[in-house]
């Protein structure tokens, strides 16, 4: 604690050495006084003191204004952008940081967990970027904080590392050639994410790991980084490490009977949304990217896709729409056209079901509500203040024809490769509408015209739908389904 009062100390020198004393303040106060006085006595009579100045005075405003600027300046010293924060005391915490060594005694786990919550305040301020870029080798020092095991530290590092990589202006700052420098950075994010049961841990780190994906592939375009930056993170780990946080989060349903945890989905927040938001996104980039990781986890992905599908059944987890909830249809359609030729039926129907609401609401606008159970959990979990203030973070809400026209194309490309009597299976075990779908391939010649699998695919779908003893269609649907809502 010495060590902050020392930087304190520093501040206050500063202000102390800029501002000026009572003493030079009353001298400074006579003197005016006693030239205002002086200007009384030489003026005429019935002429005021300002017609005797020169006319070489008339801008006392624009010379006292430069001399007020230059004293705030003097008065700011070397504050980063328009913040309380010197660069100095910025400087000394993170050397002080630095230097606690690794690991850190238990102890000090409660400074530290301050100190990385007032840098990651900073790294709001561009200036802070700056300064971490020119002191790049402390940002390599702060990772390795990242083998500690203490949650609240680690979940305060996550939160800066997210916000200078989110922040960053993508021309000046080139994060990955410093990331890149610290020991084993994938290996630590993996074991955090495999191991830990802190649920607010385990969501900071996967918006770090999203961060650091954007930053690192889509602000900083460049094959040759690309090729290396896949080298480093594109290891096994990293996705068994995603997989089980993402159960640990959210269970599957045979997890949660065995455990007995009362997860209900009824309780999913906004922010949960936006969770599984970013696991999917992690997942898509990959898949897109890099393919043949998932060679030995495509089982697993879709596991965590059909996770999210059943949740986002429930009227109450998928409406009022929001931004999250595009991204996270989005994620899916490009995941399923990552691993083709695998089929889950459950998914397939729960994607059906959720496009059947969202048709129906566009039918009945009033339904696109926020169910009452969204504004107050039992629990108190989510009030309608913290719901509106976290869909306002993403964006506020989307209007639901986006988001029914992204679940209809993840189906269309979900079903594109599959077998039609797999297709037919799964239909009859969800018990789906044949209207369902001719509403459906309707709307998908509309807005997919052009797609070289386009009627194919729809005649598959409504021969799917019809009854094993009726005549199976060549084309897409006839003048009679055209007809029908």
């Amino acid at each position: 604690m010495d060590n902050i009062s020392e930087a304190d100390k520093t501040i206050d020198d500063i202000e102390k050495e800029a501002k000026p004393t009572a003493s030079q303040e009353s001298n400074s106060q006579s003197k005016d006084s006693e030239q205002l006085e002086t200007n009384k006595v030489c003026s005429p009579v019935g002429q005021s003191s300002k017609e005797s100045v020169p006319s070489s005075s008339k801008e006392p405003d624009e010379e006292d204004e430069a001399k007020l600027q230059e004293k705030l300046q003097t008065l700011k010293g070397d504050r980063i952008g328009d913040t309380m924060y010197s660069e100095r005391f910025v400087l000394s915490t993170i050397l002080k940081l630095s230097k606690q060594g690794n690991p850190t005694a238990s102890e000090d786990f409660r400074l530290i967990e301050i100190l990385f919550g007032i840098i990651g305040n900073m790294c709001c301020v561009e200036e802070m970027h700056d300064l971490f870029y020119r002191q790049s080798n402390l940002l390599v020092a702060f990772c390795d904080f990242l083998s500690i095991t203490d949650a609240p530290v680690l979940v305060q590092l996550m939160r800066t590392l997210t916000t200078l990589f989110d922040r960053s202006d993508d021309e000046r700052f080139h994060w990955f050639s410093v990331m890149k420098k610290v020991d084993m950075l994938t290996e630590k994010l993996a074991l955090i994410l495999a191991t830990s049961t802190n649920r607010a841990l385990l969501e900071h780190t996967a918006e770090t790991v999203n961060a650091m994906i954007n930053r690192f592939t889509e602000a900083e375009v460049d094959y040759a980084q690309l090729n290396e930056f896949y080298r480093l993170f594109g290891k096994s780990c990293l996705l068994e490490g995603l997989f089980e946080a993402f159960k640990q989060l959210y269970p599957f349903p045979a997890r949660r009977e065995a455990a007995d945890d009362g997860f209900d989905d009824e309780t999913l927040t906004q922010k949960d949304i936006k969770t599984m938001r970013r696991f999917l996104e992690i997942h898509e980039h990959f898949i897109v990217n890099s393919n043949e990781l998932y060679e030995a986890y495509v089982g697993e992905v879709d596991q965590c896709v059909h996770r999210v599908l059943t949740s986002f059944v429930s009227e109450c987890v998928l409406f009022p729409v929001t931004k999250n909830h595009i991204c996270i249809f989005v994620s899916i359609s490009n995941i399923y056209s990552g691993i083709m030729y695998h089929f889950r039926a459950e998914s397939f129907v729960c994607m059906v079901k959720i496009y059947e609401q969202l048709a129906d609401a566009l039918k009945n606008p009033a339904r696109d509500q926020a169910p009452a159970s969204r504004i107050l959990t039992e629990n108190g979990s989510a009030t309608m203040e913290e719901e509106d203030a976290e869909a306002e973070d993403d964006g506020g809400e989307f209007d639901v024809e986006t988001a029914c026209a992204e679940v209809r194309e993840a189906i269309f490309f979900l079903v594109g490769p599959i077998d039609e009597q797999i297709i037919r299976a799964a239909v009859q075990m969800g018990q789906l509408k044949e209207s369902t779908f001719e509403q459906m391939c309707r709307e998908l010649r509309e807005t997919m015209d052009g797609e070289p699998l386009l009627y194919q695919t729809c005649a598959k779908l409504m021969n799917a739908v019809k009854e094993p003893n009726e005549e199976n269609m060549d084309v897409p649907m006839l003048a009679t389904h055209n007809a029908a809502e």
